[in-house]
């Protein structure tokens, strides 16, 4: 599923970043499921 969305958003060519954030220390105050879908831009390493 997230494949397709980096082509519907033009980015799957380039190459994308998928972060899951969960629980206090990933900065959620209600616990759930959700992915960001980084891209359309050169990405460094570490993130931040």
């Amino acid at each position: 599923a997230l494949k397709n969305i980096a082509v519907q958003e033009g980015i799957s060519d380039s190459g994308y970043r998928i972060v899951v954030n969960t629980l206090k220390d990933g900065g959620q105050t209600v616990d759930h499921l959700h992915f960001h879908l980084l891209g359309g831009r050169s990405l460094s390493w570490p993130p931040g």
